[in-house]
């Protein structure tokens, strides 16, 4: 198979969202900077870009059948270092509200959830490949949730300074979800590991092939 061929235009799409991530940290770094609202709307936009092409490159993957081993790793590391790069910046400099001192930040246990469940899936994932000599990488719809809520989050709180009064607690609540989904999807991907490793360890039908929550 030839590179080009490799790298289609899924996999090209995912690359450059992986490369946007560095000009959206420049933004998030300047996101208090007095009478620079330009730089949080820039966030959101790029930030919007992001969230779009992750929608375009499943899509463009499954219309195209042009689904490969290296999307499937690319794809699900792009989210997790999105989510990571943004609840890190989020929690340390937080949000002014551009009108008094109040400034909104992301409190500490949102971000080592969000950060702990990565960790635990990436070490699980080393596990299972050391304890069985096979990859896992099974697409769970609470991991894919809990990453649609992470990045709900991250918006949400992008976007603070102009929400209407109604919905101004809005962050604190994806707080909430986001982080119970966090330990939900975390819970249920040991739980398969250690199903696989014992499928494994019996010569029986493993239940997933391949283990990477989004």
């Amino acid at each position: 198979m030839s590179v080009s061929s490799r790298l289609g235009w899924p996999n090209r799409i995912t690359i450059s969202r992986i490369l946007a991530i560095g000009p959206f940290v420049v933004c998030l770094l300047h996101l208090n900077e007095p009478g620079q609202a330009v730089w949080r709307w820039t966030a959101v936009g790029l930030f919007s870009l992001m969230a779009l092409s992750d929608l375009a490159d499943g899509y463009l993957a499954r219309r195209l059948r042009d689904e490969s081993p290296l999307g499937r790793f690319l794809d699900p590391l792009a989210d997790k270092l999105l989510v990571t790069v943004a609840v890190v910046i989020l929690c340390i400099r937080g949000v002014h509200d551009g009108v008094g001192d109040t400034v909104l930040r992301l409190p500490n246990w949102v971000v080592v959830t969000a950060i702990g469940k990565d960790l635990i899936v990436s070490l699980g994932f080393a596990i299972v490949y050391m304890s069985t000599g096979r990859v896992f990488i099974q697409p769970r719809w609470l991991g894919k949730w809990c990453t649609t809520l992470q990045l709900a989050l991250v918006l949400s709180m992008l976007l603070w300074p102009v929400l209407p009064a109604a919905v101004g607690s809005l962050p604190q609540w994806l707080w909430i979800a986001a982080s119970v989904l966090a330990i939900a999807a975390t819970l249920d991907y040991i739980r398969l590991g250690n199903r696989f490793v014992a499928a494994a360890a019996s010569d029986g039908p493993a239940p997933g092939e391949s283990s990477d929550e989004r």
